[in-house]
């Protein structure tokens, strides 16, 4: 049996960057998620990117790869990464959205490890979400 992986990082919307090519990040990445069987959630706070990716570990980096060079954001900085233990925390979502204007996700940016994940889960329940 495959063992999923997982990713959490954090970065900054770019000086050049609108807030509103989050849409068309959405859009692009559902197909491309969907294509390589990845799944994830991404929060945006206007301003601040938090973005959980799990698949197949190989999958995964490559994804993360292109995501960290993408020239809409600054900072990019991986909170965790390693084998999932369990099943998928976002099976049903190629990529889900959630606009996060009330959170602050500082807080997620300062864990390491598997508490980002936790702390990311925790703060899920207040999120307007988008799947």
């Amino acid at each position: 049996m495959l063992i999923p992986y997982q990713l959490i990082y954090v970065s900054t919307l770019s000086p050049d960057a609108s807030p509103r090519c989050v849409a068309d990040i959405i859009r692009v990445a559902r197909i491309k998620n969907a294509q390589r069987d990845l799944t994830g959630l991404l929060v945006f706070d206007g301003q601040h990117f938090c973005q959980y990716l799990e698949g197949r570990r190989t999958d995964v980096v490559v994804m993360g790869g292109l995501i960290e060079t993408d020239p809409r954001h600054t900072g990019f900085r991986i909170l965790h990464e390693g084998p999932l233990e369990g099943p998928r925390l976002f099976a049903d979502w190629s990529m889900g959205y959630a606009r996060a204007d009330d959170q602050d996700l500082s807080a997620i940016a300062a864990c390491q490890g598997a508490s980002a994940v936790a702390d990311l889960l925790t703060r899920q329940r207040g999120f307007d979400l988008d799947p």
